[in-house]
């Protein structure tokens, strides 16, 4: 059983399910490897681009998810 304090459940459309099973499928990962893998690649490009900032404007730089529920 997994550990609640290491593991977290999150809900994703359809067609976005089945874009990510097809990249682990292609790739030879389990959907959370490849998940992990493109939020890591996501996460870093926006620090590499947050670091080519001007200082005075780093402080002013705000990143990160946003989600939109429908019912």
């Amino acid at each position: 059983m997994p550990k609640p304090s290491k593991y977290k459940s999150i809900g994703v459309g359809i067609d976005t399910y089945e874009k990510i099973v097809h990249l682990a499928h292609e790739e030879r990962r389990n959907i959370s490897q490849q998940l992990a893998l493109l939020v890591d690649e996501e996460y870093r490009m926006r620090e590499l681009r947050k670091a080519d900032l001007p200082a005075k404007l780093r402080k002013k730089y705000v990143g990160g998810l946003s989600a939109v529920i429908e019912d």
